[in-house]
């Protein structure tokens, strides 16, 4: 079964930063007592501090400044996977979301809270633009939004 929004949990895991380039990383897990699978393209909005949209632009790839990102056709979610951040990964899903931070003062239009839509979802799930550790979630501009994968980050191959 495809997995639907009240299933799922999501959270910003981790940021990375090099020539001008960040990449954020996040992580999906299934909280409910069934199996699903998911994959694709998740959907992403950035909010203010009112929950406002910030304008992005968006564009959904395969590509980054990072790598490459080589979706598997579905991502088998087991049922209330471990929390986030624990090791190993297995039974997550993750996408990256990548920019540039050099262009802009990312401190005009701080980011607050992010819309995430799972693939094919008319209910967002709503989290904070936070990481477990405080870095917070910024970027200048568009953004490049990769599919769901089973690895935190792309691949340099």
């Amino acid at each position: 079964m495809r997995c639907h929004t009240p299933q799922l949990e999501t959270a910003f895991v981790g940021s990375g930063a090099a020539a001008g380039n960040v990449e954020a990383t996040f992580e999906m897990r299934n909280n409910s007592a069934t199996a699903c699978w998911i994959y694709g393209f998740v959907g992403f909005q950035t909010l203010d501090s009112n929950a406002r949209p910030i304008p992005r632009t968006v564009a959904w790839t395969t590509d980054s400044f990072f790598g490459r990102s080589d979706p598997p056709s579905r991502i088998l979610l087991p049922a209330d996977t471990a929390q986030f951040g624990s090791e190993p990964h297995t039974g997550h899903a993750f996408f990256n979301v990548a920019g540039n931070d050099v262009l802009c003062d990312p401190n005009e239009t701080p980011v607050v809270s992010l819309k995430i839509w799972p693939p094919d979802e008319l209910q967002p799930l709503i989290v904070p633009a936070k990481t477990p550790d405080g870095i917070g979630f910024f970027f200048c501009g568009g953004i490049d939004l990769n599919p769901l994968q089973v690895q935190p980050n792309p691949s340099l191959g």
